[in-house]
């Protein structure tokens, strides 16, 4: 009885195991063709494809393959712009063994988590995750590492663009031509057009003509000697340039070239950046109001078609998710009625053994007792370590610039925080932080590691905190915002 037993459950268990090696390979001949599509550009049937790829995992278990396809799920979402639901993706990585053993991986989740919060213009936080990225990469290796860096260094520069920060986006796109050094230009020449073209535009909204004529001029060679058919961005950077200069012909010709080259690839949305740019130049320079309003109303006509097809692709890739989340609680039920079937098994067995597991129950259960017991106590002393705990949490968040850190601090320091509130009710939440971590005693020096600004931008902050609050130039900036807090609470004190 007991062996024919043994052999049931062995021999299911092996079928299972076999059916679930072939679904692996069906995983992963899907994620390669997913890569496909992708590089392609076809996002439906990527994410589509993916989906199935990840269904197949969930079905054998299948680690590696959940943790890729939730990555190029995300990775689809984002750009598609669905960033919730990309970002709720990237939290399912991250619990994988695939996620936690491979450092690529890791890299791969902060590049598209930062991707995401770029597109939602949370800036601070898409350059922590790009920064963490590089703590991941310099444990990279070969290829695998240049590329990272190139792409990282790139993303970086982009949103240092974005907020203004031109020291930051001439660091960065310099740093991306150092890591393409001793590449094959002709491979690379895409990656060389970014950075020559981040710089080209830095260098006009800093008014220095000269080093953005350079840079754009760096970017045509490319473009003639590879006979580059894609410009995107080149011509209408040239158009500004000119437009700088004063010469509105030559800016026109480029703005129009601009238009022409993203006709013939087909960027229809390339097109449409071309035609509000357009519109707008004929308008405020007044060179010829019929182009303006010729582009103007060309403009709007490709906006709202696009706009339809957006909203078309978005609602087409929703159905996707909501379709995963059905087959998710399908795969699930499928999941449950084999460990049923075991769990009959293995409770007939049990069955068998009952008897013997009788006479035992009655020192399990005394064991259980004496574990009670001993938990409870445990769970006493752990109480009286929350406090101590808290703070070692707050002092983790306030490193790594986390947006919770004032809400764990408010709920410490209650009082501090209303001291400060009585200089002024609607002081901003980065005053808050700031003068939070200056309570904590963090040095300047810290404030600027953790927060991501210079040494320089904190000391202007310190300084008009200072007139703010009217703290004394005597006073230790640190000690009189721990002397505030005591303060405040004995004024509170009943008499």
């Amino acid at each position: 009885m007991k062996k024919q037993l043994l052999f049931l459950i062995l021999f299911l268990f092996t079928l299972n195991s076999v059916a679930a090696d072939d679904r692996k390979q069906e995983v992963d001949s899907l994620l390669n063709k997913t890569r496909e599509l992708f590089n392609a550009g076809q996002l439906l049937p990527y994410i589509e494809t993916a989906i199935k790829a990840l269904n197949l995992s969930y079905e054998s278990d299948y680690d590696d393959g959940i943790a890729r396809a939730h990555s190029w799920i995300a990775e689809g979402l984002v750009t598609v712009g669905l960033f919730k639901e990309g970002l709720k993706h990237l939290d399912r990585v991250e619990p994988t063994k695939y996620y936690k053993e491979r450092i690529l991986a890791q890299s791969e989740v902060h590049r598209v988590r930062g991707r995401a919060y770029g597109e939602l213009k949370l800036y601070q936080q898409a350059i922590r995750e790009f920064r963490l990225q590089l703590g991941l990469i310099k444990n990279l290796t070969g290829e695998k590492q240049k590329k990272s860096y190139q792409f990282t260094y790139e993303n970086l520069s982009s949103v240092f663009a974005q907020t203004g920060q031109s020291d930051s986006v001439k660091k960065y796109a310099l740093l991306q031509l150092e890591s393409l050094k001793g590449s094959d230009e002709k491979n690379e020449v895409f990656r060389y057009l970014v950075a020559y073209d981040n710089l080209g535009q830095l260098y006009i909204k800093k008014g220095d003509l000269v080093k953005a004529q350079l840079y754009l001029d760096k970017s045509m060679e490319l473009v003639k000697k590879y006979k580059i058919p894609v410009v995107l961005n080149t011509y209408n950077l040239l158009g500004s340039l000119e437009e700088k200069k004063g010469d509105l012909k030559k800016a026109a010709d480029f703005y129009e070239k601009s238009l022409i080259n993203k006709r013939e690839i087909g960027s229809r949305n390339g097109m449409k950046n071309s035609y509000r740019k357009l519109a707008d130049f004929y308008k405020n320079t007044g060179l010829d109001k019929a182009k303006a309003d010729k582009y103007e109303l060309a403009f709007s006509r490709l906006n709202d078609s696009l706009e339809n097809e957006n909203r078309q692709v978005v609602d087409q890739v929703l159905n996707q998710i909501l379709q995963l989340k059905d087959q998710e609680s399908e795969t699930k039920v499928s999941k449950a009625g084999t460990i049923s079937i075991l769990v009959l098994i293995l409770l007939l067995g049990t069955i068998a053994f009952f008897v013997w597991r009788s006479r035992h129950n009655r020192k399990v259960l005394d064991q259980k007792e004496e574990a009670l017991q001993e938990t409870e106590t445990i769970n006493k002393e752990l109480t009286e370590q929350i406090g101590e705990n808290k703070f070692t949490n707050l002092i983790e968040l306030a490193k790594s610039n986390n947006p919770e850190f004032l809400t764990l601090f408010t709920e410490l320091y209650p009082q501090f925080i209303q001291a400060l509130k009585t200089f002024d009710p609607k002081m901003r939440s980065t005053e808050l932080e700031f003068c939070a971590m200056a309570f904590l005693n963090f040095s300047t020096k810290n404030i600027s590691e953790y927060t991501y600004v210079t040494i320089r931008a904190v000391q202007v902050r310190k300084n008009r905190l200072r007139k703010k609050l009217e703290i004394p130039s005597e006073a230790d900036f640190n000690n009189w915002m721990r002397e505030l807090a005591d303060t405040f609470a004995q004024t509170q004190v009943p008499s």
